[in-house]
């Protein structure tokens, strides 16, 4: 299991190349040497501010047989403003039919970008391959992308939870606990992996919009208390939360693990082109 998980921590890294064909088709590129990218999407989703954008992309792979979506986290001051005030005052909302609430903020961004060209991303690509598998992961804000985007997928039918792996990457809560127990039982390959202090995982405990509703995370988390180097350990938690794993920690959490998993400073990888010599982006 820990080569995929490696192989899904390092597909959101590409979003911080200058271009993602750099990282994805580069012939230098040894880590991810079949996976071919597709088409990458980027629209505004703000009102307010013209720098604010999601952005996804599509990737297959006819080696492994899978179709790859993967989602960036949030870029920028305003847009981690914006996240912020949209959990604030848009609050949850019902959009999976009974299956709980999700923060309305995460899923608006989401259907910007489906409707913004990924939709017919994915159905081309799954015309193209209709066999094969789904690999949906995002980290930070991607993380809660794709947990949204596979709901989407399944619940319009286009998917089967069962051809889906969803690995999302120090992501916050999304969710309240039904939505959370919903996606826990319907996908049997979904993994949230967190990095020893990353703050951002561990927020928010309680919907800011009604200072009531407990948030929670779907399982199941794999936690490394270490720097995640290959051979480190790491904790598999049928929990997600509720005094467990990474939520044992409180003291001294900290946005510098939020950047490194799996022992590479990721947005400094993929700005600087995802070159060969990988372990100088090590944090120890």
């Amino acid at each position: 299991m820990i080569i995929i998980l490696i192989l899904f921590g390092l597909l959101p890294s590409l979003f911080s190349a200058q271009n993602c064909s750099e990282c994805v088709e580069s012939g230098d590129i040894n880590q991810i040497p079949t996976i071919k990218l597709y088409q990458v999407r980027s629209v505004n989703c703000s009102a307010d501010y013209s720098d604010i954008t999601c952005l996804g992309y599509t990737a297959y792979d006819t080696t492994q047989k899978v179709i790859i979506i993967s989602f960036r986290g949030s870029h920028g001051p305003h847009q981690n403003q914006q996240l912020a005030d949209g959990m604030a005052s848009g609050g949850l909302e019902y959009y999976f039919g009974n299956t709980g609430k999700v923060f309305k903020v995460v899923y608006d961004s989401f259907i910007l970008l489906w409707n913004g060209g990924m939709h017919q991303d994915l159905r081309q690509l799954k015309y193209k391959y209709p066999d094969f598998e789904l690999w949906v992961n995002g980290h930070s804000l991607g993380g809660m992308l794709s947990w949204v985007a596979s709901s989407y997928l399944v619940i319009s039918g286009l998917y089967k939870p069962e051809n889906i792996k969803v690995v999302a990457f120090g992501a916050p809560r999304l969710g309240d606990y039904d939505f959370a127990n919903w996606y826990t039982s319907t996908f049997p390959y979904s993994f949230h992996i967190i990095h020893r202090f990353d703050l951002i995982p561990r927020v928010p405990k309680i919907d800011p919009h009604t200072n009531t509703t407990v948030l929670f995370h779907p399982r199941t988390q794999v936690w490394y208390n270490n720097y995640m180097k290959v051979d480190d350990e790491y904790q598999i938690c049928e929990e997600a939360d509720g005094g467990y794993c990474s939520d044992t920690v409180t003291d001294g959490l900290t946005m510098t693990d939020h950047g490194y998993y799996f022992n590479v400073n990721m947005p400094a990888w993929g700005r600087d082109g995802c070159p060969k010599n990988i372990s100088d982006y090590g944090q120890l």
